[in-house]
């Protein structure tokens, strides 16, 4: 049995399980590929709206390039 915790992606603010031997190491988030560090405590969301805009045009870009256009 692998041993999980959960973590909100501080970018989308979906929750995550994230296996424990990824703690301290950079994930991407399976929903909105926006990458951090895993970690048990709370991941603060950006306190001004121009911040918070930031983060998801980084992971946007970020996105775009994982996707594979036809």
């Amino acid at each position: 049995m692998t041993l999980r915790f959960g973590q909100s992606c501080p970018t989308c603010g979906r929750r995550i399980e994230v296996r424990l031997e990824l703690l301290g190491r950079s994930i991407a988030c399976p929903h909105c590929h926006a990458e951090f560090t895993a970690s048990e405590r709370p991941v603060p969301l950006p306190k001004s709206e121009d911040a918070l805009m930031d983060r998801v045009e980084r992971a946007l870009r970020q996105s775009q390039g994982t996707i594979a256009v036809k």
